[in-house]
């Protein structure tokens, strides 16, 4: 008599032969290519992750990145506030803001060249000559609305002469700025009789073109009113237009952008006037404030306002120059002036401390963002370079 199997035919304990199906699904060691083994992630903690667990570090470094300039401005506010009871008042707030009103006009102005892939140092120059224009035709005694056009179409021009030598004639932007930025010097000096200033008198100075600079609004200061109007015009004019799209595809990517199809020359050349006619509005603005005009003021803005534009650059996941970016980075370098004057730090301080914010800022971005954004913001300060 036969006696029954012990097992049922695959169950736990069936034997089971190199031909049984069951063997071949059912790997006998974990390290078989068959089934996933469920305890294999207890043994190797990096396997199976896939690339989530790859990402985790670099996601962090790329949100460390973008909170980098945000963080440094709130640690210099809290480390201000604390120093001295002064800046903590309605009233400085009042005079941080109109202090860097003019500054963020003309970082506005050199965002627009940066994300195109260019740089420009002729924006003072777009400054200098707007306020020359403004303030020459106001002594003369001609109506506001006349200066102000002529002085913001004088101040275009210079974006003009960039947009042909850089587009038409293929000169780099760096010397085709700087080109125009020695001749609009020695311009203002010809048309000023060596640079000698000039000054409007108040009491004959129109109502109108006295409040461009000095009225305020709802206790807002008019400049302040503008800059931030100015920002909101830039940003949808790059974020928001097709010429934008074209403008930032053109500066990351110029010779793809270029076999696409897309008329990179004309949005290129575009950005320089843009970004003169921008800057002209902060030297009316100048005019208007200081009651006059005195040569080279404008040139004061271009470092800061390069400085500015590049922290910014920080806030993007694509080191990509923006216009929320750039105006953080001017509230970092207004503030830092702010503070050192109530502090009573001598004034010749002030370029070392915001350099070395600068620099401290870009390396721990640089540190922070490798094998992750560094490409990108190499490539941007490659780009600016040009």
């Amino acid at each position: 008599m036969s006696r029954a199997p012990d097992t049922i035919a695959g169950g736990p304990d069936s034997p089971r032969t190199p031909d049984s199906p069951d063997s071949r699904l059912t790997p006998s060691t974990p390290d078989a290519p068959g089934r996933p083994d469920p305890a294999g992630s207890e043994r190797d903690p990096g396997r199976g992750a896939g690339p989530s667990a790859a990402a985790d570090p670099d996601r962090a470094r790329r949100l460390a990145t973008r909170l980098l300039a945000p963080a440094a401005l709130l640690v210099i506010v809290v480390v201000l506030a604390s120093s001295t009871p002064a800046f903590a008042t309605g009233a400085n707030l009042v005079s941080v803001l109109s202090a860097g009103a003019l500054l963020a006009i003309v970082a506005c102005a050199m965002t627009v060249v940066v994300r195109g892939g260019g740089i420009d140092l002729s924006v003072g120059v777009a400054v200098d000559l707007a306020a020359l224009g403004a303030t020459a035709l106001i002594a003369d005694g001609y109506v506001t609305w006349f200066a102000v056009a002529v002085g913001l179409a004088f101040g275009t021009l210079a974006g003009v002469v960039n947009a042909v030598l850089v587009t038409l004639l293929r000169i780099r932007a760096f010397l085709a700025t700087l080109s125009v930025w020695f001749v609009g010097t020695s311009v203002q000096q010809l048309l000023t009789d060596g640079g000698a200033p000039i000054y409007l008198r108040r009491p004959a100075t129109p109502d109108s073109f006295a409040a461009i600079g000095n009225a305020t609004v709802l206790g807002v200061p008019l400049p302040v009113v503008a800059a931030v109007a100015v920002a909101v015009a830039v940003w949808f004019l790059l974020d928001r237009t097709r010429w934008g799209r074209v403008v930032t595809a053109a500066g990351e990517q110029r010779t793809a952008t270029r076999i696409a199809g897309r008329a990179t020359v004309p949005a290129l050349g575009a950005v320089f006037v843009v970004a003169a006619l921008v800057a002209s509005i902060a030297g009316i603005l100048l005019a208007s404030r200081s009651y006059g005009f005195v040569g080279g003021s404008g040139q004061a803005y271009v470092l800061d306002a390069i400085g500015a534009v590049f922290v910014g650059a920080t806030l993007s996941r694509h080191g990509r120059p923006n216009v929320l970016g750039t105006l953080v980075g001017v509230l970092v370098f207004t503030i830092l002036s702010n503070g050192l004057a109530l502090l009573g730090v001598s004034y010749y301080w002030d370029g070392l401390v915001r350099g070395a914010v600068l620099l401290a800022l870009l390396v721990t971005a640089s540190v922070l963002a490798r094998g992750t954004m560094g490409p990108s913001l190499r490539s941007l300060v490659g780009r600016a370079s040009r």
